[in-house]
C-alpha cells in the first residue's frame, strides 16, 4: 500500500514538514512521484522511517543516522536485533530503578527499612554491559563490539562473581575517572605523564574484558568523545570536559605504547 505524506504523518506522528526536510536531505526518499506531484511512500520507505525513529529514540544525531542508513552493507535485521537489546537494557534498568523507589516509599513510611546500599540500586553503570553493547552501527563501535574476550563467557562471568564484582567494577572505573577529572582541573594536559599513568591503568581495566589493541583503544576514545550514551552515563556526571581529555589521552596512549 502507498501512502502521501499527509497519510505517513498521520499513522507515523512525524509531521508532514519533518517529512520533507528528511527528503531533502536524502536521509528518506518517496518510493516515487504521482502524475499529480504528489509523493508516495511504500513499505520499504516505512521501514526505512522507523529505523530513522529508533535510531532517534537511542540518541543518535541526523547526521549520525544518515551515515549508518548510507552504509553499502547495512543490516536491517541486525540493527533491529540491536535496537531490542538496547531496549531490553534499559527495560530492565527502569525496573531496577522502579523497585528501589517502591522500597524507598515503603521505608520512608516505615512499613520496611532499607539497607542503605539498596538506595542505590539501579543506579550503577554498567561497564561489561556497555563494553558489550557497542552498536553495530559505526566503524568505531563495530571494532569496540568485536573485541570482547568471549562475550558468551563474559556474561556469565558476570553472573557467577555476583554483585560484589559487578560493583567492584564500577569502582575502579569511577575512580579512574575521578583520577582525571582532578588533573583537568589542575591544568595538566593529556599528553603528560601523570595522565598517562592513570590511562595506563585504563587500559589494564579494559583489558580485563577486551582485547584492547591499538585499534580498539583509539575507537573506544572516539566513542568516549562522540557517543551521547557514554558520555551521557559515564563521563559527564564526572566532569564536562571529561570525555574530550579522556579521548585526547588515550588517543596518545594508543600511539605511543600500542603501536
Amino acid at each position: 500500500m502507498a501512502y502521501t505524506v499527509k497519510k505517513l504523518s498521520e499513522i507515523s506522528g512525524v509531521t508532514v514538514r519533518t517529512l520533507h526536510f528528511y527528503e531533502e536531505t536524502g536521509l528518506l526518499k518517496p518510493s516515487y512521484y504521482g502524475s499529480n506531484g504528489y509523493r508516495y511512500y511504500e513499505e520499504r520507505e516505512l521501514l526505512q522511517l522507523q529505523q530513522i525513529l529508533f535510531f532517534k529514540e537511542l540518541g543518535l544525531t541526523l547526521k549520525q543516522i544518515c551515515k549508518v542508513l548510507g552504509k553499502s552493507d547495512f543490516d536491517q535485521i541486525a540493527a533491529l536485533n540491536s535496537h531490542r537489546q538496547a531496549l531490553s537494557c534499559e527495560w530492565e534498568k527502569i525496573g531496577r530503578l522502579l523497585k528501589t523507589i517502591d522500597k524507598t516509599i515503603k521505608h520512608l513510611n516505615g512499613k520496611k527499612k532499607m539497607k542503605d546500599q539498596e538506595m542505590f540500586d539501579g543506579f550503577h553503570i554498567g561497564l561489561v554491559t556497555k563494553a558489550k553493547k557497542g552498536q553495530s552501527y559505526f566503524a568505531a563501535e563495530e571494532i569496540v563490539a568485536k573485541s570482547v574476550k568471549n562475550p558468551t563467557k563474559s556474561r556469565e562471568d558476570v553472573v557467577k562473581r555476583g554483585k560484589a564484582y559487578y560493583e567492584n567494577l564500577n569502582r575502579e572505573a569511577h575512580t579512574i575517572f575521578q583520577e582525571l577529572a582532578q588533573c583537568i582541573e589542575k591544568g595538566q594536559r593529556p599528553a603528560s605523564d601523570t595522565v598517562q599513568r592513570i590511562i595506563k591503568k585504563h587500559h589494564a581495566f579494559l583489558e580485563q574484558v577486551q582485547n584492547a589493541t591499538q585499534e580498539v583503544y583509539l575507537a573506544m576514545a572516539e566513542l568516549y568523545r562522540d557517543h551521547p550514551e557514554f558520555r551521557k552515563q559515564l563521563l559527564d556526571p564526572v566532569h564536562p570536559k571529561l570525555a574530550a581529555f579522556m579521548a585526547e589521552g588515550m588517543k596518545v596512549f594508543a600511539e605511543r605504547e600500542l603501536s
